[in-house]
């Protein structure tokens, strides 16, 4: 008689199924977080946390990684960079072809109590806002504390644009010990008096020394032989209204000797410029992150 013939079943050897493993490409992902941070007095602040293609792979599970903190402007949210800026699509794309290293980034959300929610991601006059000691204290410290970071100054940098720009440069200058790099497309490097941000400020006396203070312009002779170790890029659109501050900025690091990278590129006050020159930012953001 004959017998059907069954066909075998096929268990796939451990090798090979560990072969396959290694063949499926590593994606990187985007987590939603939601903070109550100590500065804030415990306010709900939403951060998004990309994490680079490698960082779930098994043989990376004890791999640490540099962190970029991205500052959107004003108006603005958490979501502009990953969204109008495309950064995590420019970090997967750097990254891949081995331009920068793999890299955690935040987006961090920060809506102030001035006029639409600025913040300037500064301390705010009346102590009720403080954006600053957020970031440079409570997010660094719980991305340490829950993310694989190398919890150095030169692996910690910032990128902003506008407003985000203005404080990314603050950052560095005024604390240097926490953030090794910054990279600022189109800011204000002298703070102005305007109705929007009058309430950060406070009233005078104090509201112009305060400005000041948070002014790079004003700052920068005070504290310039601490930046001889950080890696610091600016760049400006040419028809950009903040492109004096931008040249200012750039003769007086010259003439006090701070080490730095700027550019001026055709373009204004927008997403198309800011996408195009992200990777330019980048590049000198991480150098010292390798």
């Amino acid at each position: 008689m004959l017998r059907p013939m069954l066909s075998p079943v096929l268990r796939p050897l451990p090798a090979l199924a560990a072969l396959l493993i290694l063949a499926t490409p590593a994606v990187a992902r985007v987590e939603f977080r939601s903070l109550h941070p100590p500065s804030l007095a415990g306010a709900k602040k939403d951060c998004r946390v990309y994490l680079p293609p490698s960082y779930d792979r098994p043989e990376s599970r004890t791999r640490r990684y540099p962190v970029i903190v991205f500052l959107h402007g004003w108006p603005g949210s958490e979501g502009n960079w990953p969204g109008q800026g495309h950064a995590t699509e420019t970090l997967d794309a750097m990254s891949a072809k081995g331009e920068i290293p793999e890299v955690i980034a935040l987006f961090p959300d920060g809506g102030g109590e001035g006029l639409l929610g600025r913040s300037i991601w500064l301390n705010a006059a009346d102590g009720q806002s403080e954006m600053e000691d957020y970031i440079a204290k409570d997010l660094v410290a719980w991305a340490d504390s829950t993310l694989r970071t190398r919890p150095e100054p030169r692996c910690r940098g910032l990128i902003g644009l506008s407003d985000g720009a203005t404080a990314a440069m603050n950052f560095v200058l005024r604390h240097p010990d926490v953030f090794g790099a910054c990279g600022a497309h189109s800011g204000d490097f002298r703070l102005r008096k305007d109705v929007s941000s009058r309430k950060l400020f406070g009233a005078e006396p104090g509201a112009t020394r305060r400005r000041a203070e948070y002014s790079p312009l004003e700052s920068l002779p005070r504290v310039a032989a601490r930046l001889k170790d950080c890696s610091i890029y600016f760049d400006c659109g040419t028809d950009d209204e903040s492109i004096g501050d931008n040249r200012e900025l750039h003769r007086l690091m010259l003439e006090h000797g701070v080490p730095h990278v700027f550019h001026e590129f055709p373009g204004s006050h927008d997403w198309g410029y800011w996408r195009i020159h992200l990777g330019d930012a980048l590049r000198v953001v991480t150098s010292k992150m390798q």
